[in-house]
């Protein structure tokens, strides 16, 4: 028996659309999630004696207005809107804002920045956007298209292909920073082993060149992950203030070893 079948195959997935398309689309699921559920309650005839449903419903559908806003907030981060913007639609601070949303903005980038984990999530875009479609168009007759032709790179091969190419470069990346960080641990082993003695300036400066190292990789994952380019760009400044202090003449017994990795 051939083992390796009983492995789910990754490639089996199919292509996503671009960030933006890709929210959208979830948002519209969320939005579909929300108007069935009230649909239901609407008419729903409960029972006498079957007290806290009422309220367990409308919970239910609060918890489905909560991931709608964090989707529009995903949304928004991928047309661009900075957090001043966001923060200003809320009406709250850039900093509450950040603050409020950054985390899920965070997961959402470490998933690919694409739909997962909601039902039909996993389905092919437009196979996914045709059923919204039909739902939508079967409850107000909209056409059968109205999801579809809300998202211009599910009719645009190459700009889905521009979006699935810097997926791959952002794996490229992350697997080169989780790299560096290795390097930069052993780099920084090998600097505390050398204090005092002659080989201390040619170990920190490994140590330092490591750190650039990785603070040039984290700052093309700002570039090609903008929703998370704040964090990226916070992670590249440390990792270069770090090394910028070694080079000063810092001395590593002065660097933590949380600063240094």
């Amino acid at each position: 028996m051939d083992e390796t079948n009983d492995q789910p195959d990754e490639r089996a997935r199919p292509p996503a659309l671009t960030p933006v398309d890709e929210a959208m689309l979830a948002r519209a699921h969320t939005l579909m999630q929300i108007v069935e559920a009230g649909l239901r309650d609407v008419s729903e005839r409960y029972r006498d004696d079957d007290h806290g449903r009422v309220l367990r419903d409308a919970l239910f559908i609060q918890g489905l207005a909560d991931d709608l806003v964090t989707k529009a907030v995903i949304a928004e981060r991928e047309r661009g809107a900075s957090w001043t913007a966001i923060g200003n639609a809320a009406d709250i601070s850039r900093q509450s804002a950040h603050e409020r949303w950054n985390t899920r903005v965070a997961a959402w980038v470490l998933m690919g920045r694409q739909r997962s984990g909601i039902g039909r999530g996993e389905a092919d875009p437009a196979t996914h956007a045709q059923y919204l479609g039909e739902w939508l168009d079967a409850l107000v007759g909209k056409g059968r298209d109205a999801i579809s032709r809300l998202l211009p790179s599910l009719s645009d091969p190459a700009a889905r292909q521009e979006a699935n190419d810097r997926r791959a470069e952002v794996k490229h990346l992350e697997r080169r920073s989780e790299e560096l960080r290795v390097e930069c641990d052993k780099a920084y082993r090998a600097a505390m082993e050398a204090v005092g003695t002659d080989a201390a300036e040619e170990k920190n400066a490994v140590w330092a060149a490591r750190l650039f190292a990785r603070a040039e990789v984290y700052e093309r994952l700002a570039v090609v992950e903008e929703p998370a380019a704040v964090e990226y760009r916070r992670h590249a400044a440390a990792q270069r203030e770090i090394a910028e202090g070694i080079l000063r003449g810092r001395s590593a017994e002065d660097l933590t070893r949380k600063e240094a990795v």
